[in-house]
Formats: structure tokens, C-alpha cells, sequence
């Protein structure tokens, strides 16, 4: 009894005082009533690592409970302040630590436990501990597939202010496989929740970590037109009596020179080639408190000095107004537009509408004119469709699909009438597109694709690409081809419908192709590919007075190549690789080395040298040089200049006469693009 007695009166004391400090940690809180989240993850008793920071110092570090969407979360808070702006002053600076740390009001009920930050590693210790991580928290893979999921799929439901929960907790975690794509996503989702000072820090941050790539492209143009934006009078904003009205424009110029100068041993030099090719892509996006506008130009022309006198070469590729309805989905657009679900239809004149029945349901309707590639500047009133699409949304987790129905006509014929659908599958591991496109009218598949892609163990990755097509696609106006009349309604005077229907599918051959591929990482540095692939072009037959065309048999082409980075220097790249084609007219062997690095951070040159040696089955031979100089120079994020040079040299040996002909061409481009 004294023995318990004893024990009793030392661990007493001991619990009521860890008690006495919780309890005072929690008082505190109540009466300042504010904190700082450092980061916040879904799940309960995560392994928080908090980092160390003399930020830190004289604070309190505390997890709280909370539920999103009937879920379980947790946040690591740093606590507490008397205010707001006290907490407001030090918010920055640990940003710089917790990127997307944010300020909330203190809820004492809502504290779990209190933490001490993670000691600096000493250079004496042998063995890192399991625990220590340079993360905000120990998520598993899962769980960041599952925020990245969840953070999409908010974004595309219009859901923002959860998107922006999912992706901070994303970045906190410091992911090399997410960092990129959740820090321009979170940048997205602040621009359309209205919160523009956020979004222009983040897309900042992100041109400084990631410079390079088509998505720094994206990131660059929405930074300057935000910045635009920010730069207008506030009463060229203010233009309605809405309680929000905020317009942004933003867009691209870009325009090239391309010349080439050939040079044969029997002719001279002769100048083939002479362009001034102007882009020019405008967007103007209005919110209101209910709905969002949507204004697109985008087009460009051609202009040729070596034949002038061609006005065709402007075109419009997108010229639309849209209107959408911010909490419901709603949306309507009116003019020349792309089709980017269902189907194969790319371009046309006309409208679209949809309407969202719940967030992950959508049903689509399109009509108008499509656009041919002649049909440059010009509605092609010959031919009118009109189609639905019907958006699933993600479902069983990893699953999405789209259904489509078209039905198009030709100067009063049927010329397509297809149903079909896309079908996606993606998890961490594996990516897979399937697409089946049938022509109800003429009872015939036009498209059948697959896609595949998955990640194996040891960084492992293998894909799968099959192809299989009309070409072209069959429809009625491929009547047309090698006939003498420009339109249906011509050709209808000098032959019936049947055989009209019967010429669209003499003149339409079937293709398929197929690629097998993979690639494997062999270090840090190195990483080694390959892909072979078979294609076939079948024959058509004769008829209409057009001959038949023969099949291109089974070709076969295979590559592989070996690419390293930071060779030489920092954030260079370089490939050496090997293909072989294998096709009816010849074999060809070509052998490519590739190099591209920094001289600056803004100034980058690419090197590249190709040899092609070439086999044809008549009996000649041919061999190419092939030596190509690019550089671009980036200026202040919003424009690049480029300029490439390149010289060609090939000779031909003659199996019949023994004679060998030269041919060179020198060649040479020189742009900008001018962001704004």
C-alpha cells in the first residue's frame, strides 16, 4: 500500500500539470483567437513533421480537427495571435515554408494535440531517423492520388474554394510527381475564385521553379493577363451595376519568317520557299456575380512573296462569344469553335450549348456548318450538322466517358451519320483511351483506337497505341475526289444517289497502325526508349473514271534513343538516337544526335545533326547530312525571340547510269512571340 501509495503521489502531479498546460495552450487560444494553418491533409492522428523555423520560436504548434464534405481532415495550425494583422505580418515569410499557408480564427474545441517542430539533422548522426521528412505531412501515394483527383475534378465543377484546400495540401507535401501540375492548377483555381493577388504569386512562383515547357507557356500568358488586368482604370472595369463585374484580357502575337534556298547540280540555286507567317490568339473573359463572358479571336495568315498574288492564306481558327452560368454550369457559345470531346468533327461554324444536370453530368448540343480545309475565311454552306455529346464524369473512382451522336449532310445528302463513344481509364499506375466512331449509315466503323500506358516497377513505363481508320473518313463527299465537280450538288447532276454513295466508299481505304514502345530510367541522368511500329494503307479499286490505288503493304519503323541530363552543365539535355524504316518505296537508316542547353537562364541553343542513309527498291541509293542550329532568348516572361539556321546536303547515286546527284538546301527562321 505505501509502495502504491507512493507511486500514486508521483504520477498524480505529473498528469495534472501536462493537464494545467493543454489546458492553458487551449485558453490561449480562445482569448487571441487567431492562427496561422501551415498545412492541412485529410485523415486522423497523421504523423505531422512540423518544419524547424525561428518563425516558430515563442508559439505554440497544435493540430485541429475539422470536416470537409463529411470527411475527416487535420491542420497543422501555428498559434496564436492577439489580431489578424499580427498574424498577417509573419504570414509571408512562412509561406516561403508552407506555401499556401493561410490565417483563420482560432476554435478551441477543434485542438487535438500540440507539437514541437523537427530538429535540423547534424552531420554526426549515422542514421536518419524513419520520421524525419522534409514534408509538411507523411502522406501515402494514396492519399496525394486522391487530393489531385478530388482537386480536378473541383476545378471542372466550378467547386474552387475545395480545389484550393486539395491542392495546398498537395504542395505542402513537396511531391516530385505532383509539385508542377497541383502549383498551375492551384494557380487556376485562386485566378477563377476571383482571387487574382493569389493567383499572380503562385503563377510567379511557379515560372521561377519551372521556366521551361508548353505548361510554363500557359502559366506565362494568364500572369500577363492578370497583370494587364491590374494595370487598367478601375472605372473601365466597373462598367455594370453588378456587385462584381472584372474584366481580363490577355493574349499572343507571334509571327516568323521561313526561307530555303536549293541548290542542284543541274538547275542552280532556286529559292522554293519565302513566308511571313503571322498568330495572333485574343481572349477577353468577363465575371459578373453570375456569369462569366467569354470573348476568342484567334487566327493567322500566310503571306508567300514568291507567289503574292494568293489571298487565301488568312484564316479564322477561332472566333466565338461564350456565355456561362457560374453556378450552374450552363454554358452557350456562338461561332467558329473546336470540338474537344466526341468525335472527330475539329472545327466549325455554328453554336453549342450544354447543361450541367449534376456536377459530374453534362449534356452537350452542337449544330452548324463544319470547316473544311478550304474553307479558310468562309462558312461552307454545302455541308450542316448537328450532334449531342454526353459527359459522365468520373465514375468507379478511375472511369470516364463520353457518348456522341452526329448526323452531317452534303447539298441534301447524308454525308456522315455516327454514334459512338470515349471511354478513359487513369490511376496512379495506368492510363488507358479507348474510342470506337460507327457510321450508322453506311453500317461501317470509321475510327476504332486504343491507348495504353502503364508504370512498372523500377520506373519501368510501356504503352500501347493502336489505330485503326478509314482514310479518309468515309463520308459522301469523298465522292468528290478525282471528279471534275466541286460540289454534291454538281455531281448529282450527271450520276444517281446510289452512285454517288457507291463512289464515297470506292474511294475511301482502310489504315491501321500500331506502337509498341516503352522506356526505362538506367540512372539519375540516363534513360533509355524504344518503339517499333507497323502501318498498312489498303488498296481502293477503280471507278468514276479514277484509278485504283495500291496498298502500301506492311511498313515497319523502329526507334530508340538514350537521352541524359546535365551533362555538360546545369539543365542541359542531350540525345543520341537510331531509327529504321522499313516501307515499300525504300529502307532508311538514320542516325540522330540532339543536344540542347542553357547558356543563360533566358538563353537556350539546340544543336542537332541527323544522317540518313537510304536504300530504294529500284536500286538506287541516297545519302542526307542533316545540320540544324535553334535558339531562343526569353525576355521578362512575356516575349521569346527564335531563330533557327539549317543546311541539308544529299547525293544521289543513279543504280542505272552510275551518275551521282547533288541537291543542298539552306534554310533558315526568324520569330518572336510576344505574350501580353
Amino acid at each position: 500500500m505505501i509502495r502504491h501509495a507512493s507511486l500514486a503521489s508521483f504520477v498524480y502531479p505529473i498528469l495534472l500539470l501536462c493537464q494545467l498546460l493543454f489546458v492553458a495552450n487551449v485558453e490561449a487560444a480562445s482569448a487571441t483567437s487567431y492562427s496561422i494553418v501551415l498545412a492541412s491533409a485529410p485523415g486522423k492522428n497523421l504523423k505531422w513533421v512540423p518544419k524547424s523555423s525561428q518563425l516558430f520560436k515563442g508559439r505554440t504548434i497544435y493540430v485541429e480537427q475539422t470536416i470537409i464534405k463529411g470527411s475527416p481532415w487535420e491542420r497543422l495550425c501555428l498559434g496564436f495571435f492577439d489580431n489578424r494583422k499580427q498574424a498577417a505580418s509573419i504570414s509571408k515569410e512562412i509561406q516561403k515554408i508552407y506555401p499556401g499557408a493561410w490565417i483563420q480564427k482560432t476554435s478551441a474545441k477543434n485542438i487535438t494535440s500540440t507539437l514541437k517542430p523537427s530538429k535540423p539533422a547534424r552531420a554526426s548522426v549515422a542514421k536518419a531517423s524513419p520520421v524525419i521528412s522534409t514534408n509538411s505531412s507523411t502522406l501515402s501515394k494514396k492519399q496525394l492520388d486522391s487530393l489531385m483527383q478530388r482537386a480536378r475534378q473541383d476545378i471542372k465543377t466550378k467547386k474552387y474554394s475545395s480545389a484550393i484546400r486539395y491542392l495546398t495540401a498537395v504542395i505542402a507535401a513537396d511531391n516530385d510527381k505532383y509539385s508542377r501540375e497541383a502549383l498551375e492548377l492551384l494557380g487556376q483555381a485562386r485566378q477563377r475564385n476571383g482571387q487574382n493577388a493569389h493567383a499572380v504569386v503562385v503563377y510567379e512562383k511557379y515560372l521561377t521553379l519551372y521556366p521551361d515547357g508548353d505548361a510554363s507557356d500557359r502559366v506565362r500568358q494568364r500572369l500577363t493577363g492578370l497583370q494587364t488586368a491590374s494595370k487598367g482604370p478601375r472605372d473601365e472595369i466597373r462598367m455594370t451595376t453588378e456587385d462584381r463585374n472584372e474584366i481580363t484580357s490577355y493574349g499572343t502575337l507571334s509571327q516568323r519568317y521561313r526561307n530555303n534556298i536549293a541548290k542542284a547540280d543541274d538547275v542552280g540555286n532556286i529559292t522554293n520557299l519565302s513566308q511571313f507567317y503571322t498568330f495572333i490568339d485574343l481572349t477577353t473573359q468577363q465575371r459578373t456575380a453570375k456569369f462569366d463572358h467569354h470573348y476568342q479571336f484567334t487566327a493567322d495568315h500566310i503571306y508567300d512573296f514568291i507567289d503574292s498574288n494568293d489571298a487565301s492564306e488568312f484564316r479564322f481558327i477561332e472566333t466565338y462569344y461564350e456565355l456561362s452560368h457560374r453556378k450552374t454550369g450552363t454554358s452557350g457559345r456562338f461561332g467558329r469553335q473546336q470540338i474537344r470531346i466526341g468525335g472527330l468533327l475539329k472545327r466549325f461554324d455554328g453554336v453549342s450549348a450544354g447543361y450541367q444536370f449534376t456536377p459530374e453530368m453534362r449534356l452537350n448540343f452542337l449544330g452548324g456548318f463544319p470547316v473544311d480545309i478550304d474553307n479558310k475565311s468562309s462558312i461552307n454552306k454545302h455541308k450542316t450538322f448537328y450532334g449531342f455529346t454526353f459527359e459522365t464524369g468520373t465514375f468507379l473512382k478511375y472511369w470516364d466517358m463520353n457518348l456522341f451522336y452526329f448526323d452531317q449532310e452534303v447539298d441534301g445528302l447524308t454525308d456522315r451519320n455516327s454514334v459512338g463513344t470515349e471511354v478513359r481509364y487513369f490511376d496512379k499506375r495506368t492510363s488507358v483511351f479507348g474510342m470506337i466512331d460507327y457510321d450508322i449509315f453506311y453500317k461501317e466503323v470509321n475510327v476504332l483506337q486504343l491507348n495504353a500506358n502503364t508504370l512498372l516497377d523500377f520506373g519501368t513505363t510501356v504503352y500501347l497505341n493502336s489505330f485503326m481508320r478509314k482514310a479518309p473518313l468515309l463520308a459522301t463527299s469523298n465522292a468528290l475526289i478525282g471528279q471534275q465537280e466541286s460540289t454534291i450538288e454538281e455531281l448529282k447532276e450527271v450520276l444517281n444517289i446510289e452512285q454517288i454513295y457507291q463512289l464515297a466508299r470506292d474511294r475511301t481505304a482502310n489504315s491501321q497502325t500500331v506502337t509498341f514502345g516503352g522506356s526505362q530510367p538506367l540512372s539519375k541522368r540516363f534513360q533509355a526508349s524504344a518503339d517499333i511500329t507497323f502501318s498498312q494503307v489498303d488498296a481502293t479499286v477503280t471507278s468514276g473514271g479514277v484509278l485504283a490505288t495500291e496498298s502500301t503493304g506492311t511498313n515497319y519503323f523502329f526507334s530508340t534513343q538514350l537521352v541524359g541530363n546535365n551533362l555538360l552543365v546545369k539543365r542541359d539535355t542531350g540525345v543520341l538516337g537510331i531509327r529504321y524504316y522499313s516501307t515499300a518505296p525504300s529502307d532508311t537508316i538514320s542516325l540522330i544526335a540532339n543536344t540542347r542547353f542553357p547558356i543563360t537562364r533566358n538563353w537556350r541553343i539546340n544543336p542537332r545533326l541527323q544522317y540518313d542513309m537510304r536504300d530504294f527498291t529500284d536500286g538506287r541509293s541516297q545519302n542526307r547530312l542533316r545540320a540544324l542550329l535553334r535558339t531562343d532568348y526569353r525576355y521578362l516572361n512575356k516575349a521569346r525571340f527564335d531563330f533557327e539556321i539549317g543546311y541539308d546536303a544529299t547525293e544521289t547515286d543513279e543504280a542505272n547510269t552510275g551518275q551521282s546527284l547533288a541537291n543542298n538546301n539552306l534554310f533558315f527562321m526568324l520569330g518572336y512571340r510576344w505574350d501580353f
